[in-house]
């Protein structure tokens, strides 16, 4: 490889951000990490206070970079600060950090060079681990830095793109008269709710009838934040279809099995999971058990970890759950489509998901590569490397 060719520039300092630096500057080259905020780790540094891994601290770290001694036992959860503090170090230990613009919002990526006619014609994955493209072009970053209304342009050879699947809400349309416009409460995505300050994101609910709509992850771990925060008054709502997704999100398609079949051991392993776990979670109890199987979960990447305590926290009446499939706003609330009940709220958080591919398609100026980077065989796979 040319000398001179080794500008690499690389959106985010996220874990597979900050990885990447590291690998680049062991093999010589000049890489600049672009990351919006203020500190890496990606969504660890801005998380509710009651965030934990979803893994063990054993099966979620760099493999030349262990937990540091006293951090956390193999066996635990960590908690988001203890996460952010693991990736901070392991940043600063390989030199990282000092290649961090932080503050520096990409904007724009474009590709200078060859005709997109002859972009078309190249193989987008080789299998051979070679980059992108055949080295004659550039890529051409518009970058706004924090605290200048002005943008900055930079040439690069390269360019890693570490932007992760949780930067854009999605947000439920609702037709004219149905929607938050005519609620007179506070209405805001989890996404937003979680990059609140700690203190603030209290402050906001305390005391208020909060409803959470959704029940992923997010939803689960917002709505038992909340019922900690405001543990006086008991006036918090988790309101959709939510433990039925506790052992899987999403309906799975038979498509994401292998040859659409399992082998009887794992078919075994995952049955006698199930079994042992609805037996644990007081599913039949509070009319929530899931609508699908624990293999279909595991083959959809689907598991959700419960929040500790919630079902303690339904009981004791800090959380209540209600079904529904759909719903609209009234002033005071909301309304449940086919029964018509009507749930009174101060606060509605939106848990209700992420426009995944939306941060990585925006990116690039030239429509041939957002279909290119930004589209999949089908809206049901992820493709995690592309």
């Amino acid at each position: 490889m040319d000398v001179k060719k080794k500008r690499v520039a690389i959106v985010g300092a996220g874990p597979s951000g900050l990885a990447a630096c590291k690998h680049a500057l062991a093999r010589g080259f000049r890489p600049v990490v672009f990351e919006s905020g203020a500190a890496v780790s990606g969504v660890w540094a801005r998380t509710l206070s009651s965030t934990r891994l979803q893994t063990p601290a054993s099966t979620f770290r760099f493999s030349d970079f262990p937990w540091p001694v006293g951090t956390t036992a193999p066996e635990e959860f960590p908690r988001h600060d203890h996460v952010a503090a693991y990736m901070t170090a392991y940043a600063r230990r390989f030199r990282v950090l000092e290649r961090v613009r932080f503050g520096s919002t990409v904007l724009a990526a474009e590709y200078v060079g060859p005709p997109e006619r002859e972009v078309a014609a190249w193989e987008r994955w080789s299998g051979n681990g070679e980059a992108f493209g055949d080295g004659t072009g550039e890529w051409r970053l518009t970058v706004r830095h924090a605290g200048s209304e002005g943008t900055q342009t930079y040439e690069f050879d390269f360019l890693v793109l570490c932007v992760g699947r949780y930067g854009v809400a999605k947000v439920p349309k609702f037709p004219q008269g149905r929607g938050p416009e005519v609620f007179h409460g506070q209405v805001l995505h989890s996404m937003d709710y979680s990059r609140m300050a700690h203190a603030e994101a209290d402050e906001l609910i305390r005391g208020k009838r909060v409803v959470v709509v959704g029940s992923g992850k997010s939803g689960l771990d917002t709505v038992a934040h909340c019922a900690e925060a405001n543990e006086s008054s008991r006036d918090t709502t988790d309101y959709n279809r939510i433990s039925a997704r506790f052992l899987a999100r999403l309906r799975m398609r038979s498509n994401h099995c292998p040859h659409g079949i399992l082998s009887l051991h794992r078919w075994l392993t995952a049955t006698l999971a199930e079994a042992y776990l609805k037996m644990l979670i007081p599913f039949k109890k509070h009319g929530t058990a899931p609508e699908c199987s624990f293999s279909q979960s595991i083959l959809g990447w689907r598991l959700g970890t419960l929040p500790e305590g919630f079902y303690d926290m339904v009981d004791e009446g800090s959380v209540r759950i209600k079904r529904c499939g759909s719903f609209r706003f009234c002033a005071d609330g909301l309304v449940l489509d086919g029964t018509g009940e009507r749930v009174g709220a101060d606060v509605v958080i939106l848990a209700t998901g992420f426009d995944a591919d939306r941060l990585l398609r925006r990116v690039f100026v030239s429509p041939r590569f957002r279909e290119i980077i930004g589209s999949g065989p089908s809206d049901t796979m992820l493709l995690l490397y592309r």
